[in-house]
């Protein structure tokens, strides 16, 4: 995980070296080539045009959903947390989660997400604690959206009209479809793996075998050992799985909310399309965000714009409302930032404190809280 990496290298005093600038420099240029075509293929006039005609009122109705999703991601984690007898704050854990949002925001594959640990500090959460916790969530998040990928691509043959197929030569969404499918995989793998390093002491001791070995050290750090913390308390969180899943589904009924507030804040309304609806983007969200884990840019930007003009476009198909459609993927991630960006303040704190002043002539600590989220992976 990129960021994870370079922050335990800051916090020895380490910079990037070469090689990480020329991925990340890649990274940018795959980002913006992405954009690009995709501006292409909609019409920067089209694109303009429904911008300007937002409707404000549906707009801050799927702000007012998204905060109602991070409320609940805050219960969700504090109830895991309870588990192991840990008290937390309700507002200071609430900031933590933003903070762990944000910087999932700028990382490949989302993966800065496991940084929340780090911001759960200034609570005195044991970090092997916290991190079990949210790679649990993460486990039944992962199969909560591959089961909803499925189920959308299910919806899209039965509903999709025939004409659409006829013509699924359209390479946006040929690749849309494609992506996505890549997505799924990917967050399936990634919960088979979070599932059987957690909750299964078999899977981790073979994992601490591979782990060990002289050609994978050099990846894995300071991982061997440590997992086996998280494993211990990951045993005492299976007792928080039904609350995990229960939360979880709550949190995609209101993400169908607000994609459903933010089609009719850009005019994708039910005239268009008989089949765009409510249920029809409440089944899309989990395919198309997907597309958010495919390491190629930060956190899937381009790629899942371009994913979710491929497949809407399935459903709405009149080709002069492309810009209408990419007009919604870059308001369902600009969203997202925006309201993240009230992590900002825990993010500062927590990472201050890796870098104290030297005019006070102190010694900087080892900072274990970080150290230990930043060897997953």
């Amino acid at each position: 995980m990129d960021l994870v990496s370079s922050a335990a290298g800051a916090s020895e005093g380490k910079i990037l070296n070469s090689r990480q600038i020329t991925r990340i420099l890649l990274q940018i240029v795959v980002m913006i080539a992405i954009f690009a075509a995709l501006l292409w293929y909609v019409g920067v006039d089209s694109l303009y045009k429904a911008l300007l005609n937002i409707k404000i009122e549906y707009l801050v109705v799927a702000f007012a959903c998204y905060f109602g999703i991070n409320l609940l991601f805050t219960v969700r984690l504090r109830r895991v947390l309870s588990k192991e007898g840990i008290k937390t704050s309700f507002g200071k854990t609430l900031l933590a989660q933003y903070a762990g949002m944000l910087t999932s925001d700028v990382t490949p594959g989302r993966s800065g997400y496991i940084l929340t640990p780090l911001y759960l500090r200034d609570q005195d959460v044991p970090t092997s604690k916290s991190l079990s916790g949210i790679l649990s969530i993460q486990t039944i998040e992962f199969l909560a959206k591959v089961a909803g990928g499925i189920g959308a691509v299910i919806f899209l043959i039965q509903v999709v009209p025939a004409t659409s197929w006829q013509h699924f030569q359209d390479v946006t969404r040929v690749n849309g479809l494609v992506l996505a499918g890549l997505g799924i995989g990917l967050m399936l793998l990634g919960a088979i793996l979070l599932a059987a390093i957690t909750w299964s002491k078999r899977a981790l001791k073979l994992f601490n075998r591979v782990a060990s070995w002289r050609f994978f050290k050099r990846f894995t750090g300071g991982l061997v050992g440590k997992l086996e913390e998280f494993s211990e308390s990951s045993q005492k969180n299976r007792k928080a799985i039904p609350e995990i899943v229960l939360l979880t589904i709550g949190c995609w009924i209101l993400k169908g909310f607000e994609w459903y507030f933010l089609a009719l804040a850009i005019g994708l309304t039910l005239g268009l399309s008989p089949v765009l609806t409510w249920l029809a983007l409440f089944l899309i969200h989990p395919l198309v965000t997907a597309l958010a884990f495919v390491p190629i840019t930060p956190a899937g930007i381009g790629v899942q714009e371009f994913g979710i003009v491929g497949i809407i476009g399935l459903l709405v198909t009149n080709p002069a409302l492309g810009g209408t459609i990419a007009a919604f993927a870059l308001l369902a991630r600009g969203l997202l930032i925006v309201e993240d960006l009230a992590g900002v303040p825990q993010i500062v704190r927590s990472t201050s404190s890796l870098f104290p002043s030297k005019k006070t002539g102190e010694t900087p600590q080892t900072n274990s809280a970080l150290e230990q989220p930043a060897s997953v992976n």
